[in-house]
């Protein structure tokens, strides 16, 4: 499930050229193969490509080699998923049948939508552990979320804001170019607010006949593809840093009741409170071994309200404590 398609790496040779870099060296430790840039069609992993990514802006020091990136891209969906946000009715209903068949194009990325007094937040998450450490992917997909919207709407674009996570890597000149409105640092998601009457904007190229028969197209591929647990995973990883993971939350993003979600995660033998648990403790390891975060930090991204309270749950886990882990993952 940890796939991305090709056409995330459009331009990216050309822009690595241009700072005298080869787009090959930068794929070869990954083993990614050259035949995979720019094809729709090949997928790889979506943890090599955040990756490369982080990689390539260290090794360029271009901190704002993400948002240059998606600028040069404009949209790297393709296939149907541009068809199916362009014919909508509106840029909002737009938009949101592109966060709802997201996994076409890639089951590793996470965005959905959340309305909020006068405008409708475009937050994005992924499945990856600790978000705020791989600020290039982030900055790129919510860049693309911009340039989405103008596509929709056949016109230029500005949110309103755009909340950030991390804290700034490039100068914040740097950020109102690309994004050309404020942006804040050190918010509790990523995301960008639009106003509502760009959402409720016609898209250019409305057409009904084709929406359908593209909306019809998913419909039929995510139903084999996306089974309702892996739907309800992702929501999980991109609700513990908020500390809003709940059976109730999920299923509001879901368009469900919470027992009929209960009932249906029943029926594949799945336990809610058990799979949080799995995933927490999955993330703990992962951060403790290959983040710097400290063990507070990672207890607020594994939604503990306390640091005592995630030192108990790793103990029940692993039998000792999270600075005896760290020290045991990196010796």
């Amino acid at each position: 499930m940890d796939t991305i398609r090709g056409t995330a790496f459009l331009q990216f040779g050309d822009l690595l050229a241009e700072h005298g870099a080869s787009l090959r060296e930068h794929l070869a430790p990954h083993r990614i193969g050259m035949d995979v840039v720019g094809d729709y069609e090949k997928k790889f992993s979506y943890r090599s490509l955040v990756q490369v990514f982080e990689g390539s802006a260290h090794a360029l020091e271009m901190p704002y080699l993400g948002m240059e990136l998606a600028t040069r891209q404009k949209s790297t969906l393709l296939g149907p998923l541009q068809h199916l946000g362009q014919t909508a009715p509106t840029a909002g209903e737009g938009l949101a049948a592109v966060v709802r068949y997201m996994c076409v194009y890639s089951p590793s990325i996470l965005f959905h939508l959340e309305r909020r007094p006068g405008c409708t937040l475009l937050c994005f998450d992924n499945a990856l552990p600790c978000i705020q450490e791989i600020p290039q992917i982030v900055e790129k997909s919510l860049l693309h979320g911009k340039l989405l919207m103008a596509e929709l709407l056949g016109d230029s674009f500005r949110p309103t804001t755009v909340l950030l996570r991390h804290q700034p890597q490039a100068d914040l000149a740097e950020y109102q170019r690309y994004f050309g409105c404020q942006v804040r640092f050190g918010q509790d998601q990523n995301a960008l607010a639009i106003r509502l009457k760009d959402m409720q904007r016609p898209c250019v190229r409305h057409d009904p006949m084709l929406h359908s028969i593209v909306k019809f197209y998913l419909e039929a591929h995510s139903d084999t593809n996306e089974k309702l647990g892996f739907e309800v995973e992702r929501h999980i990883y991109a609700l513990l840093p908020k500390q809003r993971c709940n059976l109730e939350q999920i299923a509001q993003l879901l368009d469900l009741h919470p027992r009929a979600l209960q009932r249906r995660l029943a029926n594949d033998g799945i336990d809610f409170e058990e799979r949080v648990d799995e995933i927490r403790r999955h993330q703990a390891e992962q951060l403790l071994g290959q983040s710097k975060l400290t063990i507070g930090q990672i207890a607020q991204e594994l939604g503990y309200r306390r640091t005592s309270s995630f030192c108990r749950a790793h103990q029940r886990w692993f039998g000792i404590s999270p600075n005896e882990h760290r020290y045991l993952l990196r010796t």
